[in-house]
C-alpha cells in the first residue's frame, strides 16, 4: 500500500506539494487551521520576479507548477525622491491571490483535489507530526512586513502591464512602496524590513497617497480592503529545512526573498522539491542546495546593504 503524505498548511507551498504528490497518485491529506482557503495577507496581487537568465515560469514548471499568470509586467517604473527610471521587458509575472475562482490559491486547490488530495479545514495538526510543514511565517517571528490597501480597478488608471516601485524611507523604511495591477482591484502597499509595527507602517504608507503622481493613478478608485503581509526570511534556510524528519517548505522554513520580499517563487519551488523528495526518496537538503546554490547568502549580503541605504542612495 502506498504511504499517505500528511501536509500541515494549505498556503502556496502546501498547495504546490499537494498538487505534485496527488498528480503522482500519492495519497495526500492536507490540514489547514483556517476555516477556508485564503492567503494570510488577504486578497492581493502577487508578482514573481523574472530577472534571471532562465525564464522563471519555465523554472517553476520544472517543479510541477504550470499555472499561467494573468498578466506580464512589461514596464516597471522605479521612482525615488531623486530619480525615476523604467525597466522594459517581462520583469514580473502577476498572479492573483485570494478567494475568487481565478486566484492561484483556488486553482491549485481545485487541481489537487481533483487529483485526489483531501483537505481538512479548521483542523490544525502539529507540524512535527506532518511529512511536510508549510504553515507560513511564524506569527510572532516575522521580519518583513507589508501594509497597504486594495484599490478598485474601476476609477483608477493602471494598465495591467505596468507596475511601480517607490523607494523612499519616509514611506517604506529600508524597503519600497509597490503598485501592482490586478483583476477587480489593484494592490498598493509598503514593504519594510525595519518598521515591523503594522499601524506605524500603514501610517507611513499613507504618505505615498499624498504624492500627485500616485493620486493620478488612484484617480476615483476606492479602497476596498487592507493588505497586511507578514513574512519571514532566514539567513540560511536550507540548514533547518528538515526538523525531526519533517520537510519544511515555504516561509515556515524562512524561504523568502531577502532583497524584495517576493516569496512566491520560493514557496512553489520548496513545495515542489519537498514533494519530489518524498516521491523519489531523495535528500531534501541536497535538492535545495542543488537548486539554490549560494542564492540565500548573496541575498542576505545585499539586504544588509539595503538596510543602511538612505534616500540619497536611491
Amino acid at each position: 500500500m502506498v504511504e499517505k503524505v500528511r501536509i500541515a498548511g494549505a498556503g502556496l507551498a502546501g498547495l504546490t506539494a499537494a498538487y505534485v504528490l496527488s498528480k503522482a497518485n500519492r495519497p495526500v491529506e492536507v490540514y489547514e487551521k483556517k476555516s477556508r482557503l485564503l492567503p494570510s495577507s488577504g486578497p492581493h496581487t502577487e508578482g514573481i520576479r523574472n530577472y534571471r537568465e532562465r525564464d522563471v515560469l519555465e523554472e517553476l514548471q520544472s517543479f510541477g507548477f504550470d499555472l499561467p499568470p494573468f498578466s506580464t509586467v512589461l514596464a516597471t517604473i522605479r521612482v525615488s525622491p531623486n530619480a525615476r527610471n523604467v525597466i522594459r521587458g517581462p520583469a514580473h509575472y502577476l498572479f492573483m491571490r485570494g478567494r475568487e475562482d481565478h486566484t492561484v490559491d483556488q486553482i491549485l486547490f481545485r487541481r489537487a483535489q481533483a487529483a485526489g488530495a483531501r483537505f481538512h479545514f479548521d483542523e490544525e495538526i502539529d507540524p512535527t507530526d506532518a511529512d511536510i510543514a508549510a504553515t507560513g511565517p511564524p506569527r510572532d517571528g516575522y521580519n518583513i512586513l507589508g501594509a497597504g490597501y486594495s484599490i478598485s480597478e474601476a476609477g483608477s488608471d493602471l494598465p495591467r502591464d505596468t507596475a511601480y516601485a517607490l523607494f523612499d524611507n519616509e514611506v517604506a523604511p529600508g524597503g519600497y512602496f509597490a503598485i501592482t495591477p490586478g483583476i477587480g482591484f489593484h494592490s498598493m502597499y509598503s514593504v519594510s524590513w525595519s518598521e515591523l509595527d503594522f499601524d506605524r507602517l500603514l501610517a507611513r504608507t499613507e504618505n505615498a497617497f499624498d504624492l500627485p503622481w500616485i493620486r493620478e493613478i488612484v484617480g476615483s478608485g476606492k479602497r476596498v480592503g487592507r493588505i497586511l503581509g507578514r513574512a519571514y526570511v532566514a539567513p540560511d534556510p536550507i540548514s533547518g529545512a528538515i526538523r525531526d524528519g519533517t520537510l519544511v517548505a515555504g516561509e515556515a522554513g524562512g524561504f523568502q526573498d531577502a532583497v524584495a520580499g517576493f516569496g512566491f517563487r520560493y514557496s512553489v519551488i520548496t513545495g515542489g522539491l519537498a514533494a519530489m523528495s518524498l516521491l523519489e526518496g531523495s535528500d531534501y537538503r541536497a535538492l535545495l542546495r542543488a537548486t539554490f546554490g549560494l542564492e540565500f547568502q548573496q541575498a542576505s549580503a545585499m539586504r544588509e546593504k539595503m538596510n543602511h541605504a538612505t534616500n540619497d542612495d536611491y
